[in-house]
């Protein structure tokens, strides 16, 4: 099959966890949720080796939530590179406590908004957590003794109440979506022209269940009806049960052509570079 035409929609990789890096074609950088690196229980899901170093830019940071798995490398990507950070507003002044970030390098956001920025548009939706058994003073206690979790005990607290999905539209009108945890209405947001072309999806629920992990996923995406999906947040499958994580993705591919939908999954593998393309192929 050769190409007759194809225009480059953006560069992105999946490093860990929800974190993401894109390179938009006017030069920009956007790091999502930047958790690549960290000590204890942390370090065994994270890829080897990789550091800030590794990090080719961030002009703008995106945060979904305020939990140590979400933020755990944000300190040191801000003394690097100086990003805007991007957080619901709720968090943005424990954010900047936590990690010595100045208050205007803060850009505080709320739910149902739409932002401008330098080679995108921005418009965030409220979304909720996978269920956690905690309360308040019990998530306290859980987190005061988590050495290896970034930020404070009250940030990680926060991360259980305030978490924001968004849809990151190009200047060129390609349209991402970007769900961290539950649907919360997603499925609804993305219709009809307000469709992105591809979705980046957290699991379904925790990573410690598994049994129909693949129909569930599968059964969301063939609802959303979207050309492309990237899975995310799956690192702890990936490390304890590599062979599980893979056919878990065949299996949603599977079940999507067996329900007659276009909609695919595309697997990233760690820390490798991506283009989305809009190209003329011959049929």
């Amino acid at each position: 099959m050769s190409t007759l035409a194809s225009s480059k929609a953006f560069k992105f990789r999946w490093i860990n966890g929800q974190c993401f890096e894109f390179k938009l074609n006017n030069g920009k950088t956007v790091l999502t949720d930047p958790w690549f690196s960290g000590g204890g229980s942390m370090a065994s899901k994270c890829p080897p080796n990789f550091t800030v170093d590794d990090i080719e830019g961030a002009d703008y940071v995106f945060l979904n939530h305020t939990h140590g798995d979400h933020t755990a490398n944000v300190g040191e990507v801000y003394q690097k590179f100086h990003p805007t950070i991007i957080c619901h507003s709720a968090v943005a002044m424990e954010l900047s406590r936590c990690f010595d970030i100045k208050l205007t390098s803060i850009y505080p956001v709320d739910y149902e908004g739409t932002y401008y920025f330098d080679g995108f548009m921005l418009e965030t939706h409220h979304a909720t957590h996978h269920a956690q058994p905690s309360n308040y003073s019990e998530t306290i206690d859980r987190f005061s003794g988590r050495t290896d979790f970034a930020g404070s005990p009250e940030l990680n607290a926060m991360g259980s109440v305030f978490n924001m999905n968004f849809i990151l539209t190009t200047d060129q009108g390609m349209r991402v979506g970007f769900i961290g945890g539950n649907d919360d209405g997603m499925l609804k947001r993305m219709i009809g022209k307000d469709k992105p072309n591809i979705v980046l999806r957290n699991k379904m629920a925790s990573s410690k269940h598994k049994e129909g992990a693949a129909e569930k996923f599968a059964d969301w995406f063939s609802q959303a009806d979207i050309q492309l999906l990237v899975p995310m947040h799956y690192e702890t499958w990936l490390t304890d049960d590599p062979e599980f994580s893979k056919q878990v993705h065949v299996d949603m591919n599977r079940i999507m052509r067996e329900k007659g939908f276009v909609g695919r999954v595309a697997p990233m593998e760690r820390g490798k570079w991506y283009t989305l393309d809009l190209s003329i192929n011959e049929a």
